[in-house]
């Protein structure tokens, strides 16, 4: 994601006239670079549609989370849509880089929505696998406990997460969910086997 954000800032730098940032760019240079940022945000529409998929698969997925993230997706989709349209009538390089700069900064859709979507439909199954387990005869209900205690207000927290300028600072916040339900999962798996 840097190297992206790194290639359109040199693409857009390269449009402007040199030693003047307010000047208007040649009608060619400014087309390609709005080009580039509007493949770029079709990219992300595509990712969303994507994850809108996931998210219907997903039928363990709790209704508030479910709705919270429905709400993402398409208030994302909205955004972008606007953006896109914002792009492809602006008229200085200047005014493109600052949508380009949106488009990574304001969404995050690749370091944090889909992180939100395919992490919340892993916790959510794995609670509810939790739930099965505990019915088996035999089910270790001490070790289910401390799964589900290591689970518990995970996906409300990466929810909660908002898009920001700091890409390492998001991805440090989505790493300890993503560690949470790898860990789970695992432990999960064993435990099935276990109560066959």
């Amino acid at each position: 994601m840097k190297r992206t954000l790194i290639a359109l800032t040199l693409l857009l730098t390269a449009v402007l006239v040199p030693g003047t940032a307010s000047a208007e760019p040649s009608a060619r240079p400014l087309d390609t670079a709005k080009n580039a940022v509007v493949t770029r945000i079709d990219k992300r529409l595509d990712a969303l549609k994507k994850f809108e998929t996931t998210l219907a698969a997903a039928k363990q997925v709790q209704p508030a989370h479910r709705d919270k993230l429905a709400k993402l997706i398409s208030d994302q989709r909205a955004g972008l849509t606007t953006l896109k349209t914002k792009v492809q009538g602006e008229t200085t390089a200047a005014a493109v880089k600052d949508d380009a700069q949106s488009m990574v900064f304001d969404y995050r859709v690749f370091v944090l929505t889909g992180p939100k979507v395919r992490l919340t439909a892993a916790i959510d199954t794995e609670l509810a696998v939790i739930t099965e387990l505990r019915g088996r005869p035999g089910a270790d209900t001490a070790k289910l406990d401390t799964i589900e205690a290591g689970l518990k207000g995970k996906v409300d927290a990466l929810l909660a997460v908002s898009p920001s300028r700091d890409g390492d600072a998001l991805r440090a916040q989505v790493q300890p969910v993503r560690a949470a339900a790898r860990s789970a999962h695992a432990e999960l798996k064993a435990l099935r086997k276990a109560t066959k």
